[in-house]
Order: C-alpha cells, then structure tokens, then sequence
C-alpha cells in the first residue's frame, strides 16, 4: 500500500457532522490520523454530551492506522483551538491534510493534495493547498488548479515549513502595510483587507484562519486553489460557530472531482479568477461567515437567529393562550 498523508480532523460538538466527514476519511484510509477537539462550554449543558459523542468517533477507526488524539478538558475558543491544534499536528509531521467536522471533502480532493504537496515541497512562496472553489467551471482554467492570494480553509493541505511562520496575533506595522498594498494593488480590495487584518488585531473575532491569510501575505506567500470544488461545507446553521445562514451561496455546494491532474509549468498568480474571487465572496460582504460579520463581528446573524427564536416563542405562547 502506497503512503498515505497525514490527516488531522478537527471536531466539536456535532457528532452527525463529524460521522459524515469521518465516512470520508475513512475512504481515504490514512496511515496517520490526528484527532482534536476543543472541550465543552460552561455555559452550555448540553456540550458535554455532544462533545463525548463526536469525540467517539475514535473508536471507528478500523484500518490500519496511528491515531493520536488532543481532547481538551476546557474550552478555550475556536481560536486557540484551531490554531494550537495545527501545532501539535506539525509538531509530529512535515506536511499533511487538515479537515473540520463541517468540511466534506470528495475523494480526490486527498489525492490532489498529496501530489500538491509533494511537487511544491520545496518551493516556499507555496504555502497553502485549498481544497474550496466557489465559481461555476472556467474554460479559462486549463490546468487542474490555480495559483492564488486567497487562502480558503474549508479542507486543506499545507507544510510544517510555511506552518512555522503563522502568527495568531497581528501586527499591522507599515512594513506590512506595504507588503499588503503590493499584493492587493487594486483600492478595494486592499482596504478590504487592511480592515479585515484591523479587526483581527483588535480581537474582534475569536478565529484563527484570518492570521493565517496574515501569516501568508506577510511571508510573501501565496496560495493554490482547485479548478473544481472538493469541499461541501455542510455545517450551516443555527450550530455552526460562524456559518450561521442557511441561505448562503457558499453552503452545501456541489461536489466536483480531479481525476487526472493537470500541472502548471509556472507559479503565477491567475489574476482574473482573483478578482472573480473578490467580487464574489467579499466585495459587497458575503464572506465565509455569509454576512459582513466577517468584519463587524458576527453582530447580524446573531440578531437574526435571537429574532427568529424570540418570534417563535411569541408564535408559541399566543397559540397556548387560546
């Protein structure tokens, strides 16, 4: 059997989420998988069961496989979490595959990742495999992936070597400023981004994947994105911790494949599915987090599930009052 890449499978406290990536893992059979999970809310009773249970996801590894494990005991926010998790990850491997509990991925999406990381090993402006692609299929896309500044984290592959450069606080000296403006010449998008990397300094939001865009952009790295989306994220709602909305356009997308891959001859950034990229998902504000929460705070969906938990209870009582 042929090495498989290292695997760590980020998880909470959404055990049918995590059976569903886990299924895909599963298929993909890796010699080494990394399991970690961050502990229970105080504030949330229900946690320590859910927690237990996604957490028992361990027991179903019945291939031959090294498992490691990093349960927390406390909470301590998505942001450490996340973070010092990719940490320990790298701390025992030199390049692997990273997927949360929301992120399923298609079955080449792992092949594609370990013939990436192979063939750019070397190359350290390189630093980050996404596995996310939210536009319908180009024509002009002839190869099988594309260089890119934008870092998207719904599964995803990178080496310790450009891991060792993250920083989860910001810094936003004017040596960065500029590096920030060379990179994103275009007013909006740099604006875009220096409030983004501003509100990231200011702890606005407990997240951890902005720092890595961060880290990317301040080591003069770059990105690569497939020519087809790998990854449905299937984690939208009332549970997620920033995907709330149901209704956004990046949930639950359809699931393409990369069965023969096709290489670039150059690393250069494809500007145009750059800028297709910007006006798409953060232009007008529909990010990741499907809101302009991405830079205010997660404010909005929050008041929209409270009001549409608070009309519910009205509907309810009226009803009981009858």
């Amino acid at each position: 059997m042929s090495y498989k890449m290292p695997v760590l499978f980020l998880i909470f406290n959404r055990p049918d989420h995590t059976r569903t990536v886990f299924e895909a893992i599963r298929r993909f059979k890796p010699d080494h998988l990394f399991i970690a999970a961050d502990g229970p809310r105080h504030d949330r009773p229900d946690d320590l069961l859910l927690c237990k249970s996604a957490r028992a996801m361990v027991d179903h590894v019945d291939w031959d496989c090294e498992v490691k494990t990093l349960f927390r005991g406390e909470n301590i926010g998505c942001g450490k979490a996340v973070s010092e998790a990719i940490t320990w990850f790298f701390n025992y491997v030199d390049e692997g595959i990273v997927l949360e509990d929301d992120c399923l991925p298609n079955e080449s999406f792992f092949n594609l990742c370990a013939c990436l990381l192979e063939r750019y090993r070397f190359e350290d402006q390189v630093m980050h495999i996404g596995g996310a692609y939210f536009h319908n299929q180009s024509s002009r896309i002839k190869s099988s992936y594309y260089f890119s500044n934008y870092i998207h984290i719904w599964g995803w592959a990178t080496w310790k070597r450009a891991w060792s450069k993250y920083q989860y606080n910001i810094d936003l000296n004017q040596d960065f400023l500029n590096t920030l403006k060379i990179k994103f010449p275009d007013t909006k998008e740099y604006n875009f981004w220096k409030n983004s990397f501003s509100e990231m300094a200011n702890h606005s939001i407990d997240t951890w994947d902005i720092q890595w865009s961060y880290s990317i952009y301040k080591n003069n790295g770059i990105g690569i994105t497939p020519a087809c989306n790998l990854i449905s994220n299937i984690g939208f709602g009332a549970g997620a911790t920033h995907t709330l909305g149901h209704d956004a356009k990046t949930a639950a997308l359809p699931l393409g494949s990369i069965d023969t891959i096709r290489h670039l001859s150059k690393i250069r950034i494809s500007k145009w599915t750059d800028k297709k990229t910007f006006k798409k998902l953060y232009q007008f504000g529909n990010t990741r987090f499907n809101s302009i929460k991405f830079i205010i705070g997660q404010k909005i969906p929050i008041i929209k599930v409270a009001y549409n938990k608070l009309l519910k209870a009205v509907k309810h009582f009226s009803s009981s009052q009858k």
